[in-house]
């Protein structure tokens, strides 16, 4: 009775008292409830356990039990360990051997360091007096960006903060480590240590390629004597290196480094590009990318040739608060060997530039656009094959132009300048330079009623000097109009639209205009545009037919100057409009008469119409009077224009047909046909591209055609070859080849091109491009904003 009375005094004890200390000089235990063992030397604690030692390791759990005799301590269930220097333990059943100073488990537990890395283990060891943690079995470390690192046997210093461990497989999870989300990048070694300067790997391998099944090797691996990955340098170095595509050794680096994947941008060589032309020869172009800083950067790249001098491409890239610059260069001694035919003495250069400025706000867009483009040799860019940002080697026109822009809801402004140089031209020729000094054009809402329409003001003026004498100066201005749509009483839907065009010029020795002084000139048209919108659905098939007449009624006074060289074109496109040349001045004169019709057929989708299954647009201007002054090539300037129209046919999903045509007005040539076909079978696609051009239109006649193979995904085979029915005689063909996966990117093509000019010759290319991501890859500058 005596013994219940004090057993049932210790345990009340316990429960209003926050601890009880003493039972061992070692150990402080306390608990809500205690019991003492005299006879087996074992206290039992219960509830809110707390055991600490000398060395301030603190363990936590529900229930254990302190075994004197062998000063053992036993927790039962969950159990949080705190030691000394912070790290946390969660487990449960762990054992304290107070004699041996260890701290061990074998069931499943997880360690937590001061960083918040978290060690999940099969069982551990944990040294008290040396504060080391151990152990084995299936041992994996995630730091607190998701990496996974796989260990077989691993072993962690406190007091270091270092973790070591065998047949390390590390896994990043980390997004920053990817450039694609099928990226599983990856680093496996026979040992690795991981500590505040970073991680570091013996005999290890890379890769950040997706992992293919059946153990197929990766596209590309980095296999090293040593790996490191600095923090602080934010690098990974490594040591005797070979860099491996699909298991097959490429290159061998004593030394070799790439910015670690936190990195956005770092200095450093990109992949090169080999070229084997038949004209100048083999080259390879190893460009560098260089990282002045977080909003600048360049890329210098060497183009080495066996047969020619070096070429050297410079890019510069600026990024400032609201601009942007680019700078685009290029130099070469010119050819080794020269002739006075077609390889010309002297060095080659082109300077392109573009800086662009946004003073843009919610309210309103305004923005500067200033280009300079100057090529030293009019060939020289598609000699060497040079495209880039700037750069298009096809493009035959460069300038030097300032043009400013700005845009609110109801008016726009742009003042432009510019020099624009044709490289087709030669020197000698009055053609091959034109200015456009200044140019400004504003626009502006005069008026939006429901009964009287849209007005719109739009004010040009604008110098023009071209053939090096002859100079214009314009000031245009236009008033349109449209009335409101509005339908008559059986369904016909109607508007009128309205130009009203004032123009004064003065032109110096001129063609075709008026050169004594200033001249003024009126000019309006006014027209009067129906159509009829009809349906029908059909239920049965899910489809919807459409039928829709329209007829337009154009009169145009006064008179024009002569267009015939003007080179407009008359198609579906633009047969409705009430003005369709390109010159700012001219109203076309007379009046006109519009008929079209367009029918086409869509598949009901939610009760609307959805996808196309075919149309048909086409119509014709009938002229009250001829017009020599207006281009033969538009057929309007004759009393009845050519038939022109727009077809479409899907034959099915993967079977479709387009064509744009012009048909004589005697409807017994075909004066323009453009037609075009696309079909899918499977991973195939095929194009066919048919143009033909008669009479009064031109005389372009050729045939294009692309097939194009997908590789499920991971490549694609294309052919293109364009061939010119005129001069029976292929101008290009193309046989390329990409294989594309998530960490690499490899091409090869070979093109040969029939053109020649100087000192451009008919030539056959081989050229292979080959990137490893994300090593490939050059980042532009940004600004945060």
């Amino acid at each position: 009775m005596k013994n219940s009375i004090k057993k049932f005094i210790i345990v009340l004890s316990f429960l209003f008292i926050p601890s009880i200390n003493g039972f061992t000089d070692e150990l402080d235990v306390s608990a809500y409830e205690v019991q003492l063992n005299k006879e087996s030397k074992i206290i039992y604690a219960n509830g809110n356990v707390q055991i600490m030692d000398n060395k301030k390791n603190i363990i936590f759990t529900e229930k254990a039990e302190y075994n004197k005799i062998n000063e053992v301590v036993r927790s039962f269930g969950d159990t949080d360990i705190v030691t000394s220097e912070k790290f946390r333990i969660q487990g449960e059943d762990i054992f304290y051997d107070n004699i041996k100073q260890v701290i061990y488990s074998n069931k499943k537990s997880v360690i937590t360091d001061i960083n918040g890395n978290k060690i999940y283990t099969d069982m551990f060891k944990y040294l008290t007096e040396k504060n080391m943690f151990f152990s084995q079995g299936d041992v994996k470390v995630v730091d607190k960006r998701d990496n996974e690192y796989l260990f077989s046997e691993i072993y962690i210093d406190e007091k270091k903060r270092k973790i070591v461990g065998s047949d390390v497989r590390s896994f990043f999870n980390d997004p920053t480590f990817k450039t694609n989300e099928k990226n599983e990048p990856r680093f496996f070694a026979n040992s690795g240590f991981i500590d505040d300067e970073g991680v570091s790997f013996n005999r290890g391998i890379f890769t950040p390629c997706q992992n293919r099944e059946g153990k197929k090797c990766p596209p590309w691996s980095i296999q090293a004597e040593k790996i490191k990955h600095s923090q602080a340098k934010k690098t990974v170095y490594y040591d005797k290196a070979i860099l491996k595509i699909y298991d097959f050794p490429i290159f061998y680096f004593p030394k070799f480094f790439h910015p670690g994947p936190t990195v956005k941008r770092r200095s450093g060589f990109l992949f090169p590009t080999l070229v084997d032309n038949s004209s100048v020869g083999f080259s390879a172009s190893v460009p560098y990318f260089w990282a002045l800083a977080e909003n600048r950067d360049m890329t210098l790249t060497p183009k080495i040739y066996t047969k020619e001098n070096l070429l050297v491409l410079h890019e510069y890239r600026h990024a400032f608060d609201n601009s942007y610059l680019v700078v685009d260069s290029s130099y070469t001694k010119g050819y080794k060997k020269t002739d006075r035919i077609k390889k010309s003495e002297g060095s080659r250069s082109h300077f392109f530039s573009r800086f662009t400025y946004d003073w843009s706000k919610e309210e309103y867009s305004s923005n500067l656009e200033v280009n300079l483009q100057h090529v030293s040799n009019d060939t020289y860019l598609k000699v060497h094959d040079i495209n880039t940002e700037l750069v298009n080697k096809d493009n035959n026109i460069i300038k030097k132009d300032l043009n400013y822009e700005f845009q609110d809801d109801k008016n726009y402004l742009s003042v432009s300048a510019a020099m624009f140089e044709n490289l087709t031209s030669e020197d000698s020729d009055k053609t091959r330079f034109e200015y456009s000094l200044p140019n400004i054009l504003f626009e502006r809402n005069l008026f939006t009623g429901d009964k009287a329409g849209v007005f719109d003001i739009r004010s040009n003026a604008f110098v023009k000097n071209y053939k090096v004498d002859q100079t214009t100066k314009f000031w245009v201005n236009d008033i349109n109009w449209q009335s409101n749509p509005f339908t008559s009483l059986r369904g016909v839907q109607n508007k009128f639209k309205g130009l009203f065009k004032v123009v004064n010029y003065e032109a110096d020795n001129a063609e075709k205009f008026k050169t004594d002084g200033l001249n003024s000139e009126i000019s309006a048209a006014l027209s009067y545009d129906a159509k009829l919108p009809l349906s029908k659905k059909n239920d049965k098939t899910g489809t919807i037919n459409f039928l829709t007449p329209q007829i337009s009624l154009r009169h145009a006074p006064g008179h024009m100057r002569n267009l015939q060289n003007d080179g407009l074109k008359l198609n579906y496109s633009n047969l409705f409009m009430l003005n369709k040349n390109s010159q700012p001045d001219v109203i076309e004169e007379g009046t006109s008469a519009v008929m079209g019709l367009e029918i086409s057929n869509n598949n009901l989708e939610d009760s609307k119409p959805g996808e196309k299954n075919y149309s048909l647009s086409i119509g014709q201007i009938y002229n009250f009077q001829e017009n020599s002054s207006l281009p033969s090539t538009s057929s309007l300037d004759q009393k009845a224009s050519d038939l022109v129209g727009e077809a479409y046919l899907r034959l099915s999903d993967n079977f479709t047909l387009s064509n744009n045509f012009s048909v004589d007005h005697n409807f017994n040539d075909i004066n323009y046909n453009d037609l075009e076909a696309n079909l899918i079978l499977g991973n195939t696609s095929f194009n066919l591209n048919y143009l033909e051009e008669n009479n009064h239109v031109g005389t372009s006649n050729y045939i294009k055609s692309g097939v194009k193979v997908d590789f499920n995904n991971s490549g694609e085979l294309t052919f293109d070859i364009k061939k010119n029915l005129e001069t029976d005689s292929t101008e290009f063909y193309d046989l390329a080849y990409d294989y594309v996966n998530d960490c690499l990117k490899a091409g090869l093509l070979f093109r040969r091109e029939f053109y020649s000019d100087k000192d451009v010759e008919a030539s056959d290319s081989l050229i292979f491009r080959i990137t490893l991501f994300p090593f490939g890859e050059a980042k532009s500058p940004l600004i945060d904003r």
